[in-house]
C-alpha cells in the first residue's frame, strides 16, 4: 500500500471500527447521539459521565427500540442500563473517549475525528435554499482579496505571506465550490419532490411557495451582479500571470518548505500544484454555475409539464366526459346505434364545426420516424469514407474558419503594444492564411488570448465615411486580392 494514499493516512488517524456504526440499522441513533454530544460539549470537548448518559438516554427514547441490536442494549429493560450499554459501543467505535481522573470524576471526551465526520454529514443533509445566495458572498470576498495591491507579488511579499495567501484563497474557493454543489443538490431534491406530487395544488405550492425563495436567485444572475463574473475572470488572470513566474514559484516553494518541512523538490512541486489548482478552480466556476442554471430551468419545465398533466390530462374535464360516457352506457345498455338516429340530442356543441373520430380513424397512429441524416462530406450515402479523408476534411474546415483566436494572434503579431495602430497600406501578407487572419480581425473586435487575458482592437476605414462613393475609397493589393483600405488600432 502506498504510504501517501488516502486510505493509508486515514488508517493512521482512526480505527477500522470508526465508520462501522454508520452501516448498522441503529445508525440514526449513533448520528443523533454524536450530534447532541458535540453540541452540549461545546468548545470544551468533554462532558461528565452523568450528563453523557442522560443525553444518550434521551436520544434512544426518541427512536424505536427495534433499531438496537443485542450488543447495544436491546434486551435490557432498564433505560439507564441500555444507555450504559450504548455508551460502551460509542467508546468501542472511537466516537467517545472515556477519561477517569479520580474516584468520583469521570469524563466523556469528544475525539478529534468525530467533528469532521459530523460536519460532512451536516453538509450531506443541507437542504436550505439560502445556499443559493451565500456562495456569491464567498466569491465576492475572494475577488476582493485578489484585487488587493501586490497580494501575490513575490518581490513585495515574504515566502510565508505568499504561502498563507495561497492557502487561504484555496480554502475559500473550495468552500465556494462546495456551496455550488450544495445548490445543485437542493435543486435535485426539488425535482424528486415535484415528480411525487399528486394534485395540481401541490405542484403549484412547491413551485411558487417553497422553490420561489431561490428561483429568482439564479446562479448566473448572482455572478453577474456587480460585475462579479468579470471580477472572477480578472482574478483568474492575476493568478495565471503569477503561475508562470519563476520568482513566484521559488518564493512560494520556500514558504511551503519552511512551514511544512518539505525538501526542495517536493516544495517546488507543491507550489506549482497549488497555483495550478487555484487557477483551474477559478476557471471552472462559470461552467459550474451554468450547469446549475440548466437544472433550475429543467425544474421549471418539469413543473409546467406536471401541472398540465394534472389539469388537462387528468383533471376535472376528463372526469366529466368519462362520467357522461358511463351514464350513456348504462341508459342504452343492449341497444344499437341505429335506434338513436331519431332521438333528440342531449346537448348542442357550441363550436361551429364538430368532427367525431370513430372506427379506424379513432385508433392510435404510430409516429413516423425520420430517417437518419447523411453527415458525409458531399459524398453519396452509399460510398464510405476513410478516417484519413474525414480528418483531412475537418482540418480544411478548421483552416478556413474565421475564429477570434486567429484574429488575436495576428493583432498580437502586428501590434505588440497597446494604443498602437497600422493600416492595410503598410501590411505585407505572405499566404492566404494570413489573409483569412485579416478577415477575422474585421469580423471581431476582441478575443481571449493565452493566460486568460483579452486582446481588444478597433477597425476603421473610409468605407464608413464614403459608403455612397465607392470610387473614392482606396484599395490595397494583398496576396493577389484587392482589399479596401482600413486601419487597425489595438486598445488593450
Amino acid at each position: 500500500m502506498p504510504s501517501d494514499s488516502l486510505s493509508f493516512r486515514l488508517s493512521r488517524s482512526v480505527s477500522a471500527d470508526f465508520f462501522r456504526p454508520l452501516a448498522r440499522p441503529s445508525a440514526p441513533v449513533y448520528v443523533d447521539c454524536a450530534d447532541r454530544l458535540i453540541a452540549e460539549a461545546g468548545e470544551a470537548g468533554r462532558l461528565t459521565h452523568r450528563e453523557t448518559a442522560e443525553i444518550i438516554r434521551e436520544v434512544i427514547a426518541r427512536h424505536p427500540l427495534s433499531l438496537l441490536a443485542e450488543d447495544e442494549g436491546a434486551a435490557l429493560r432498564d433505560a439507564r442500563q441500555r444507555a450504559g450499554q450504548f455508551f460502551n459501543r460509542l467508546i468501542a467505535a472511537g466516537w467517545l473517549e472515556d477519561q477517569t481522573l479520580g474516584l468520583h470524576e469521570r469524563w466523556a471526551v469528544i475525539p478529534p475525528g468525530l467533528r469532521p465526520m459530523l460536519r460532512m454529514l451536516r453538509d450531506l443533509a443541507e437542504d436550505r435554499v439560502a445556499e443559493l445566495k451565500t456562495f456569491a458572498d464567498t466569491l465576492r470576498g475572494l475577488c476582493q482579496t485578489l484585487e488587493e495591491r501586490n497580494i501575490l507579488d513575490p518581490q513585495v511579499r515574504t515566502p510565508e505571506e505568499l504561502r498563507s495567501s495561497v492557502t487561504d484563497l484555496s480554502q475559500r474557493l473550495e468552500r465556494a465550490i462546495e456551496q455550488l454543489h450544495a445548490v445543485e443538490k437542493i435543486v435535485t431534491g426539488f425535482e424528486q419532490r415535484q415528480r411525487q406530487t399528486t394534485t395540481a395544488a401541490d405542484t403549484l405550492s412547491l413551485l411558487y411557495e417553497e422553490f420561489s425563495q431561490g428561483q429568482h436567485m439564479v446562479c448566473y444572475d448572482a455572478l453577474r451582479r456587480g460585475g462579479l463574473l468579470t471580477r472572477i475572470e480578472n482574478a483568474r488572470a492575476v493568478v495565471s500571470s503569477r503561475h508562470d513566474d519563476p520568482l513566484m514559484r521559488e518564493r512560494l516553494a520556500a514558504g511551503l518548505r519552511e512551514h511544512y518541512g518539505y525538501d526542495d523538490s517536493d516544495s517546488y512541486d507543491h507550489a506549482v500544484m497549488s497555483l495550478t489548482r487555484l487557477e483551474r478552480d477559478l476557471g471552472g466556476l462559470k461552467r459550474r454555475a451554468e450547469a446549475i442554471d440548466l437544472r433550475m430551468a429543467a425544474f421549471n419545465r418539469l413543473s409546467q409539464q406536471r401541472y398540465r398533466y394534472q389539469t388537462e390530462l387528468r383533471g376535472r374535464r376528463p372526469e366529466i366526459v368519462k362520467a357522461y360516457c358511463e351514464s350513456l352506457n348504462a341508459a342504452h345498455a343492449g341497444g344499437r346505434f341505429s335506434e338513436l338516429a331519431g332521438q333528440a340530442a342531449d346537448f348542442s356543441p357550441r363550436c361551429l364545426e364538430t368532427r367525431f373520430f370513430f372506427g379506424i380513424d379513432s385508433l392510435y397512429k404510430p409516429r413516423r420516424t425520420k430517417q437518419p441524416a447523411d453527415l458525409t462530406f458531399g459524398i453519396a450515402g452509399t460510398a464510405k469514407q476513410s478516417a484519413d479523408d474525414v480528418l483531412a476534411a475537418w482540418k480544411e474546415r478548421q483552416r478556413l474558419a474565421l475564429t477570434p483566436q486567429r484574429a488575436a494572434k495576428l493583432v498580437a503579431k502586428l501590434l505588440p503594444h497597446s494604443t498602437s495602430s497600422t493600416s492595410t497600406q503598410d501590411l505585407t501578407l505572405e499566404s492566404s492564411d494570413d489573409l483569412l487572419d485579416l478577415l477575422a480581425i474585421v469580423a471581431y473586435d476582441h478575443a481571449p488570448a493565452l493566460a486568460g487575458k483579452r486582446i481588444r482592437w478597433r477597425v476603421d476605414g473610409p468605407r464608413r465615411r464614403h459608403g455612397l462613393e465607392p470610387q473614392v475609397i482606396e484599395q490595397d493589393n494583398l496576396v493577389g486580392h484587392r482589399v479596401e483600405r482600413f486601419a487597425i488600432t489595438r486598445e488593450g
